[in-house]
């Protein structure tokens, strides 16, 4: 018996993540359109997935900011406010700063090695690069960073920061907005490289550099 509970306990929790994760996909790519009712029936026989893990989901995601659990009225996608972008990028700034300095003090050899083969998938994808993939790697890279600092409650806060900011890049990119700034990732391969050579110091100014310059970048286009 306590087999089979602890199997269908795992099952239940790795159907939730993936619901997270499918869930999240949508709401930041914008198909799940901003300000929009989620309907809970509907998403579960989209995804094949139960209506437990679906709501574990959504829980988490109203933790994140990504969406607004109404009780009694219904749940809906948080509205898209570019007013939020300032606030969002004078946080990840202090985070993430300290993230990279942290990951060069504590990233593995095989930590370092995903972000070299990251760094070698940007110099591959950047030539003509489509802009949605662009993006995905620069928030894949802002990823790996906050990984390597093997602190779970740093990661967890640049994670809700992250959904957000990815939600409105999304946005400037479906207006066509966004593709002079892309070249901004190409800062991030330099990162890699002063993680690589332990130069806390080196990232943490050239992540303040990446995030600040992108972040007037996009404010000079609103």
């Amino acid at each position: 018996m306590v087999p089979t509970i602890l199997t269908a306990t795992r099952s239940q929790a790795s159907q939730s993540a993936e619901a997270y994760r499918l869930i999240k996909e949508q709401i930041v790519t914008l198909k799940l359109a901003p300000a929009s009712f989620i309907d809970e029936a509907a998403l579960s026989e989209a995804l094949g997935i139960g209506r437990t893990p679906i709501r574990e989901a959504l829980i988490r995601l109203s933790l994140e900011n990504l969406i607004i659990i109404m009780p009694r009225r219904g749940t809906i996608v948080a509205d898209l406010n570019t007013s939020d972008l300032q606030k969002l990028y004078e946080i990840r700034l202090a985070l993430e700063s300290m993230a990279v300095r942290l990951a060069a003090e504590r990233a593995t050899p095989g930590e370092i090695a995903r972000m070299e083969a990251w760094s070698s998938h940007v110099d591959a994808t950047l030539p003509g690069g489509d802009v949605y993939a662009l993006l995905e790697l620069d928030f894949q890279g802002h990823r790996l960073f906050v990984q390597a600092t093997h602190n779970e409650f740093l990661a967890d806060s640049v994670e809700r920061l992250l959904g957000p900011s990815e939600r409105l890049c999304h946005w400037y990119a479906a207006r066509e907005r966004l593709g002079p700034l892309i070249g901004a990732i190409a800062e991030q391969q330099a990162i890699v490289q002063a993680i690589k050579v332990r130069d806390g110091t080196r990232a943490a100014e050239l992540m303040r550099h990446h995030i600040g310059d992108f972040q007037t970048a996009l404010l000079s286009i609103r």
